[in-house]
């Protein structure tokens, strides 16, 4: 599922955290950005990795919720 198809079936931004790696900015498409599902306390939920601009080490995991 990508970030638009889950904002069409009513999911939203749930808050975001910092995760260590590098998404590029460049080719980076926020409405095409896959979805994934999260493992640990937030089993299920799912997040989309965004690029951060803050620093090149790491990138924002975004959550989503119904």
């Amino acid at each position: 599922m990508t970030y638009k198809e889950a904002l069409e079936n009513g999911y939203k931004d749930a808050g975001f955290t910092y995760q260590r790696g590098y998404i590029s900015r460049r080719k980076f498409d926020l409405a095409t950005a896959e979805c994934h599902e999260a493992g640990g306390r937030r089993k299920g939920q799912l997040y989309v990795l965004c690029p951060c601009y803050n620093s090149s080490k790491y990138c924002l995991r975004m959550y989503l919720a119904k």
